[in-house]
């Protein structure tokens, strides 16, 4: 059996997501006197960002927490996922490079080498050179 804090806080994933659960949890510790160390410790949320939890508490506005503002969109790659997997399926690329002109084709979308490894190594692919 998980303990207490594992099983709360896939609780909370489910219903608020991986940040928003980290944001409930934090608010939750600093509400009973938690230290901001021991929060960090047990979250890894840095001390930035628990810093702007605490301004929330006491300003009693929380709700600018759970704003998705400045995060980056999903990757234009993911909507060809389907394609790309089995395009690479039946033929594995040897190189990034030629993994990088593959998709380019398939797509007509153009990544860096850095990019593309990304892409790859998220989809469970082997990390070609």
């Amino acid at each position: 059996m998980k303990n207490g804090f594992d099983l709360i806080f896939s609780i909370l994933v489910g219903h608020f997501g991986n940040r928003g659960s980290k944001i409930v949890i934090c608010l939750i510790l600093m509400v009973f006197g938690i230290k901001n160390s021991e929060i960090k410790a047990k979250t890894g949320v840095s001390y930035d960002a628990l810093r702007k939890y605490r301004q929330a508490l006491d300003s009693e506005n929380i709700e600018p927490l759970f704003i998705n503002n400045g995060y980056r969109e999903k990757s234009e790659l993911e909507k060809f996922d389907a394609v790309i997997a089995a395009d690479f399926d039946k033929n594995p690329p040897r190189t990034l490079r030629e993994a990088k002109e593959r998709i380019r084709e398939l797509t007509g979308l153009t990544r860096s080498l850095h990019r593309i490894r990304v892409y790859l190594l998220k989809r469970g692919l082997k990390a070609v050179r």
